[in-house]
């Protein structure tokens, strides 16, 4: 793009790059964008080009002079993209250039002086918040889309459009560039050549990514770990940080100006964080502690950070229920406990509990046995009340009481008919057939008996639902 002779010298480099990994020696330069600013905020004009050694795009050898062209004495400004100017810096060395420090300046920095009303720091947000227009914020947008992100929120910056005073190091930063311009070309053999990285690996997230990560940020980071957390999220998010890269993740903590244990604090932090937004959607099933679990092991967490936070969710003591007589008697679970408690309870006991809309109801049925009073359930069922003195009949089998209050039900005496053991009719001690007064007639007559003894008490388990 041509320059526009309206504006000024430029003064500010609105930069956007796409980098193959987090690892400094092995991180390649994909993509890089430039629009310059003057010192009033107007574009002078933008360039950007796709790099690959091969060919098929143009070698970074082949715009190395155009870099030194649009960067000499250039104040950059990236949004949180600190790692890509020092990849930009590591091959522009393996090249043989010799570059003077860079004079560098983050929006995510700059906005908590300019937006401080912010909870998340995106680049979108910054632009909605500040009125920019943005055309990137999807996977597939262009490093250009987002220097241009950049230079429209750098333009109200410098304007003082949120009618703050100036941030000094915004004005700084152009001075310090001004002192340190590049060489003018490469001055020494460049190193033999590199291979080019592979694809980049899968993602570690998928039901976290998005807005929780961004909560997560916002929860715990403030002016001096916003950027670095930002990274971390970032690179997890496109699979550029894996259990593998990990340990180049300690390079990028000095661009951040984080010491180790400050870096090990701050990521401990937005984890817990993650942890615990998770407990508060009740979305902690089995999926997404897998994936808890996977960004644990990635950013060097213990494992019990996932497991610990959801067992003290768990309700130790649930509330009592008081009777009639004023007696506590425990709950059944289903009037105190929430969804979210019994969902804690049983990923605390080991049950699998899944993403489901509604809880099943196998682990609800778990959930009120375990805290109902216990239940006798060796009685059998097949007993009754003992009735009034006057009403009782006279015993017709051989087996020993059962007690003043349940006896067993009474089974219907034997019809006459063809039934005794020789094939004859039933008969007295005489002889004679045995005869039933109107008194003593069964009113089980004709009915089907079951025979009791052979029943099964049903098994204690859940419904089938």
């Amino acid at each position: 793009m041509a320059r526009d002779e309206r504006v000024g010298k430029p003064a500010y480099a609105a930069v956007s790059t796409r980098i193959t990994g987090i690892q400094l020696a092995g991180a390649r330069l994909r993509e890089i964008a430039v629009v310059r600013v003057d010192e009033r905020g107007g574009v002078v004009d933008e360039w950007s080009a796709v790099l690959h050694p091969d060919g098929a795009w143009i070698a970074l050898a082949d715009v190395a002079a155009t870099l030194r062209e649009r960067l000499s004495q250039m104040a950059i400004v990236t949004h949180n993209g600190r790692l890509g100017i020092e990849v930009l810096r590591s091959e522009l060395a393996h090249l043989g250039w010799e570059l003077p420090t860079l004079a560098q300046l983050t929006i995510i920095d700059a906005s908590y002086h300019y937006l401080p009303g912010l909870v998340h720091r995106r680049l979108s947000d910054c632009c909605t918040a500040a009125g920019v227009p943005y055309e990137g914020g999807t996977p597939n947008s262009s490093p250009l889309s987002e220097a241009r992100a950049v230079a429209g929120l750098l333009a109200r910056f410098v304007q003082s459009a949120t009618g703050l005073p100036d941030l000094p190091e915004l004005l700084q930063v152009t001075l310090r560039a001004w002192v340190y311009p590049w060489p003018q070309g490469a001055t020494r053999t460049p190193d033999a050549p590199r291979p080019w990285p592979g694809r980049r690996g899968p993602s570690v997230l998928s039901t976290l990514a998005g807005q929780p990560l961004a909560d997560a940020i916002a929860a715990v980071a403030d002016v001096r770990t916003n950027g670095y957390l930002s990274l971390l999220a970032e690179t997890l998010q496109d699979g550029r940080l894996t259990a593998e890269t990990y340990p180049g993740l300690a390079e990028a903590e000095a661009l951040y100006r984080l010491t180790p244990e400050a870096a090990a604090v701050a990521r401990k932090a937005f984890f817990d964080a993650l942890v615990h937004q998770a407990i508060e959607a009740d979305r902690y099933h089995l999926e997404a502690r897998q994936e808890l679990w996977r960004v644990a092991d990635t950013i060097g967490c213990p494992r019990d950070s996932v497991i610990e936070p959801i067992v003290e969710a768990t309700p130790v003591e649930f509330p009592k229920l008081v009777d009639e007589s004023g007696a506590k008697k425990p709950t059944d679970g289903r009037r105190a406990a929430t969804p979210a408690q019994m969902r804690a309870w049983a990923i605390a006991n080991g049950f699998d509990v899944e993403g489901y809309i509604r809880l099943p109801w196998s682990i609800v049925r778990a959930f009120e046995e375990a805290h109902a009073a216990p239940v006798d359930r060796t009685m059998r069922q097949t007993v009754r009340e003992e009735p009034a003195a006057n009403e009782r009949a006279p015993r017709n089998d051989s087996r020993p009481a059962l007690g003043a209050e349940l006896r067993p039900l009474l089974m219907p005496a034997p019809r006459s008919g063809n039934r005794s053991g020789g094939g004859g009719s039933a008969s007295d001690g005489g002889g004679r057939p045995a005869t039933r007064s109107a008194r003593d007639t069964d009113p089980d007559d004709g009915v089907p008996q079951l025979d009791f003894d052979r029943l099964e008490t049903p098994p204690v388990g859940n419904p089938l639902v």
